[in-house]
């Protein structure tokens, strides 16, 4: 039923794709649906199918070559879309009741995906410049991530399984990588990057855990695993081409590290 509802939309549209500017594809199956969608520009794209009840879409898309594809499988489920700028593109899909997905870009040639999998879910990705590219997935209950970037070639990727994780992640400057993946329930990471070329990455398995990292300069790296219940990472780093990895294996362990300078190294390994 859903690709007949589509495939007859796009012939419909089809004749008349030269004579237009800016196209949109839209379709609701089930009851009490919205959908919002503005488009001011030249070539600017939306392609929307909400399926279930209660849904609401709010799609605004300013420039041109934007494109947008919105999925939503469920009820309840919210998407917030603004584009401003040349060549931006965002595709979100949602299976289950209650999600959240906003995705704000402002700039040329960015990106987001964004998937959420179960109840309740919440994700959020702000960009501002140009080729910035932001992936969150999201597979549980309750589970909130943030991402954030301001600059040129940023890179942000984060994934939760589980139930009422949480992960926030900020960068601004250039060619900056984050990526926060977490696996359990009620853990949490935070990690900020000013400057150019900083890659951090944390992986939580497990219960209750925490990391956090900034990372000021340049060339800065910063490796956290975490693997088990209860347990504590927390850096910094100022200066240039700095670099921790810390694991911690077991329960309750707990790791506080600072670097300032350059080129220093720091190597940490808890297990019980």
């Amino acid at each position: 039923m859903k690709t007949i509802i589509i495939g007859a939309i796009a012939l419909l549209t089809m004749n008349f794709s030269f004579a237009q500017s800016n196209v949109d594809l839209s379709a609701q199956i089930g009851n009490l649906n919205t959908a919002t969608v503005d488009q001011t520009g030249f070539m600017n794209f939306n392609a929307l199918l909400q399926d279930g009840n209660r849904n609401d879409a709010d799609i605004d898309q300013v420039g041109w070559g934007n494109s947008n594809l919105a999925l939503s499988q469920g009820n309840r489920n919210s998407i917030d879309v603004d584009q401003w700028g040349i060549g931006n593109s965002n595709t979100t899909s949602q299976y289950g009741n209650r999600n959240s997905s906003q995705t704000l870009q402002v700039g040329l040639f960015n990106d987001v995906d964004q998937v959420q999998i179960g109840r309740r879910n919440d994700a959020s990705a702000t960009q501002f410049g140009m080729g910035n590219t932001i992936g969150q997935y999201q597979d549980g209950r309750r589970n909130s991530a943030t991402a954030i970037q301001v600059g040129v070639d940023n890179t942000i990727w984060q994934d939760q399984y589980g139930r009422r994780n949480v992960a926030y992640a900020f960068q601004a400057g250039s060619d900056n990588y984050i990526h926060q993946l977490q696996d359990g329930n009620d853990n949490s990471a935070t990690h900020l990057q000013f400057g150019d070329s900083n890659y951090a990455d944390s992986h939580q398995y497990g219960n209750d855990n925490t990391t956090a990292g900034l990372q000021v300069g340049n060339g800065n790296e910063l490796y956290q695993y975490q693997y088990g219940n209860g347990n504590t990472a927390m850096d910094i780093q100022m200066g240039d081409s700095n670099y921790t990895d810390v694991t911690q294996t077991g329960t309750s362990h707990l790791h506080m590290g600072m670097q300032a300078g350059n080129n220093n190294s720091l190597v940490v390994n808890q297990s019980n």
